[in-house]
């Protein structure tokens, strides 16, 4: 076979001009900026690059007979481990500082699992990649990292497994395996985007494209003629590069169908692109080239300095502390490249059984150290603290013996009964609604021990109690919050229940949340409507609510629906924590802080106008009993965070001492 091995392993300034398109989007999206909406797909342009240019050297190294597994590994040893090993180390007393004792435990988790190439799969578990709780933690990009060194495990030997059937064989192969990697993301994005955002088995279709163009490269030499062809071709490559930065959004369902955009784009950047057309000229400039020679260290240090500066700040960093953080990450990631990276690089400086010392007690030691931490809760001896503290902010356990049988998808939830004792008699209420409900469940079983009402309860997080209604991008799989919902109706059908209370972060679905006003994917879709946008969401909700209410009135059940709870802005476990912490502060010191943090009772309104509009309509129509908690928890000014101790257990769910204030709310349900 013939091969242009040279060609394909000669330097490509436009190539490091690409990887500045890649991490600048990434960069300027982790740090808040609407205008990047889309720029996580700027991981998406990595992947190919990396996959073209990893699978050239290896088919330049296997046509000429020469590869070497342990050789291959090296390099990526050399290019990967210095400077993620440089990052974790600084990170280490920042984290000391700055992160609470759970903070610290879950940063301890993640340190001992990126070693290992395993984060990706820790982040799976805990969270979405576009959750609240996502951009606190410091080291969540490094599942990207994860996801390479897992296909690099693999990819090599596969090639050396199949090398023997010709390249045909290899390339239809693994065009095979990137179609079902396609079709695997596509469903996930749809279904269980979570696992889909973080695991391989959805992202090892996008390396194998780059694998593709180094493959007909290594073939065929690659032109460096002026041509039409070329010039419009890199142009729509960076168009859609651009066009996914600036339209795709948290809601965009990905990857999947959507990657190919950005994927595509960098595919044909990387054949078109060369110093005779105005892409390749543009990504050869001194500027481009040299963001991208560092681009790998600035990926690494833009999401520790984002993290620890939210972690450490009571309110969100504004812009300007954010674009000079980003400013920041690029200095360090010069530093980390001139100091660390090119070092390494050197075997001379650096010789192979070295490195592999120095890797291996590294990697050791941040296992280690993140055993230690996990193992030692956070090290809540740091800070003079009552780490009772920090029991306000735990989730309610008063579900916990009914969810035994629980699968993690609803389906196999029973009914939990509460409030007077009476074991034989049905329900006098139903309590139904997402996590919100389970938040003032003990309320509702206080009110009813004392009113002698039987209460009966179903809820999932993330899922509103309206008929016929799904959640788009959720915390289950499609069908989930529908058929809870349904089972809800029936139940009360089929015990006479003649009393039905919605609860609900109703502007979860509405509205999204304060900051920029975005969705966060909890877009309602009925069978009518499936569009991703806060029109369609509100249009789907009105409808459902009408429906929902027509029908438990229609089975003769007076229907009450709580408000949602004012939300705040500030995380109240980091503020109650640095107040514990502070002990020098008085009271009205305490209490100003208090106020200054809290939501103003105007934004509180202004929020919620949506939902509040609609209840009260009902309400004055008489289908409804509208609870409103405001007057416990609300002044005309504020809207309070809490006392001496936290109301609320994180932005929007109110704590046991939040509940106690609202009981009596509560209480006159039970009454009537």
């Amino acid at each position: 076979m013939s091969t242009s091995s040279d060609a394909v392993l000669k330097y490509r300034p436009e190539i490091d001009g690409l990887r500045s398109l890649a991490v600048l989007p990434v960069i300027l999206f982790h740090a808040g900026f609407s205008l990047f909406s889309g720029g996580f797909v700027g991981v998406d342009v990595f992947f190919v690059i990396s996959g073209y240019l990893i699978t050239s050297i290896i088919l330049a190294e296997m046509t000429k007979g020469d590869f070497s597994l342990l050789r291959f590994y090296e390099r990526r040893a050399r290019r990967i481990l210095p400077a993620l090993f440089v990052m974790l180390l600084v990170c280490l007393p920042m984290a000391w500082l700055w992160l609470d004792p759970p903070d610290l435990k879950a940063f301890s988790k993640s340190l001992a699992a990126v070693p290992l190439f395993s984060s990706n799969l820790l982040f799976w578990r805990e969270s979405g990649y576009f959750d609240a709780a996502a951009e606190m933690k410091p080291l969540l990009h490094t599942w990207t990292l994860a996801v390479e060194e897992q296909y690099y495990v693999l990819f090599p030997l596969l090639l050396i497994a199949g090398w023997r059937l010709g390249r045909r064989a290899i390339v239809a192969l693994l065009a095979v395996l990137a179609l079902a990697s396609l079709v695997l993301a596509e469903h996930g994005a749809r279904a269980e985007s979570v696992a889909a955002f973080y695991l391989l088995h959805a992202r090892a279709w996008e390396l194998l494209i780059g694998a593709f163009i180094a493959f007909y490269f290594t073939w065929r030499p690659r032109s460096v003629e002026p041509c039409l062809q070329a010039q419009m071709g890199s142009l729509l490559g960076v168009a859609m590069i651009g066009y996914g930065v600036l339209a795709f959004d948290h809601a965009t369902p990905f990857p999947g169908v959507n990657a190919l955009l950005p994927t595509l784009g960098a595919a044909l950047v990387i054949v078109f692109a060369h110093p005779g057309n105005v892409v390749g000229q543009v990504l050869a400039s001194r500027p481009l080239v040299g963001i991208g020679l560092i681009s790998y260290s600035a990926y690494l240090w833009h999401q520790p300095l984002f993290a620890f500066a939210r972690n450490n700040s009571l309110v969100a960093p504004s812009s300007l502390t954010m674009l000079g953080l980003s400013g920041l990450s690029l200095v360090l990631a010069w530093l980390s490249w001139r100091f660390v990276e090119r070092g390494f690089r050197d075997r001379h400086s650096v010789p192979a059984a070295r490195l592999w010392r120095c890797s291996a007690g590294a990697s050791a030691l941040f296992v280690v150290l993140g055993i230690t931490g996990f193992t030692q809760q956070g090290f809540t001896e740091r800070f003079d603290v009552d780490p009772s503290i920090m029991t306000a902010f735990e989730d309610p356990h008063i579900r916990d013996a009914c969810d035994t049988n629980y699968d993690g998808k609803g389906w196999g939830m029973d009914f939990c009964l509460f409030g007077a004792d009476r074991q034989r008699q049905a329900a006098d209420v139903a309590v139904f609604g997402d996590s919100h409900a389970e938040a003032l469940l003990p309320a509702f079983d206080t009110a009813g021990k004392r009113y002698d009402r039987r209460i009966a309860h179903i809820g999932m997080g993330g899922c509103p109690p309206l008929l016929g209604v799904d959640v788009a991008v959720g915390n289950y799989s499609p069908g989930a919050c529908p058929a809870l919902a349904q089972r809800e109706y029936d139940y009360v059908k089929a015990h006479g229940i003649k009393t039905v209370v919605l609860v609900s972060r109703w502007t979860l679905y509405t509205d999204g949340d304060y900051d920029q006003n975005r969705m966060s994917g909890y877009f309602l879709v009925d069978q009518a409507s499936q569009a991703r946008t806060r029109e369609a969401s509100r249009a789907v909700f009105e409808k459902a609510l009408e429906r929902t209410i027509d029908a438990y009135r229609a089975l003769g059940a007076q229907v009450y629906v709580v408000a949602q709870a004012p939300q705040q802005q500030t995380s109240p476990k980091q503020l109650y924590y640095r107040l514990a912490r502070d002990k020098g502060d008085d009271a009205e010191h305490t209490q100003r802080l208090l106020d200054r943090l809290s939501v103003p009772y105007a934004k509180h309104l202004q929020f919620q106008h949506y939902t509040r509009s609609l209840f009260a309509a009902d309400s004055a129509r008489e289908r409804i009993r509208l609870v409103n908690l405001d007057e416990a928890l609300c002044s005309p000014q504020t809207c309070l965070i809490g006392d001496s101790g936290s109301w609320y257990k994180d932005h929007d769910h109110l704590s046991a001492r939040g509940v106690e204030r609202v009981a009596s709310l509560v209480g006159q349900i039970m009454q009537n």
